[in-house]
């Protein structure tokens, strides 16, 4: 059925969209379950299992938060205000805060077609097939991506030098 591999694949599409791991892998585990209701009902023949999860996955993200925006709920857990992890060179090259901030900025689909693309490095053929999306949507989107992201790296680190030098002013 699936590999490690696989598993690690889906878990870091649903960690893409719903950037929390304990969400992550409830996504991934409400699909795996609807796919293995799927192969034992025999409803449908499936030719791409890992595609057929990552559309399940991708749309109980969709649903998970229609529900969050019609039932609001507050969190009372406590979250760790520090990260007791060992720095890589990566983390410290990369402002991660600015990289976060600017995730968040984009759409959940947006998300998607970024991830897709940038992250797991597929070609546009593949990236529209696992997507269901049409080959000039796709290249679109990216195209404004593209334009779009410089311009959130640039107000992000102009927003970051501004809080430091608000901070440092008396």
């Amino acid at each position: 059925m699936f590999d490690e591999v696989g598993l690690n694949r889906l878990y870091q599409y649903a960690m893409a969209l719903c950037q929390q791991r304990d969400d992550a892998y409830d996504l991934m585990q409400t699909a795996i379950e609807k796919y293995l209701i799927e192969l034992k009902c025999q409803r449908q023949i499936i030719n791409n299992p890992e595609a057929f999860v990552r559309t399940l996955i991708r749309n109980r993200f969709i649903e998970q938060c229609r529900h969050d925006k019609r039932w609001d709920s507050d969190s009372y857990e406590e979250t760790a205000a520090y990260d007791i992890s060992p720095l890589t060179l990566e983390k410290i090259c990369i402002d991660d805060d600015s990289v976060k901030q600017i995730w968040l900025l984009l759409s959940p689909l947006d998300r998607d077609i970024f991830y897709h693309w940038a992250v797991l490095g597929y070609s546009t053929d593949e990236a529209c097939e696992k997507l269901g999306m049409a080959r000039g949507t796709f290249l679109s989107r990216i195209h404004r991506l593209r334009k779009q992201l410089p311009k959130l790296l640039y107000n992000q680190s102009a927003s970051n030098n501004g809080a430091l030098g608000q901070e440092a002013s008396p």
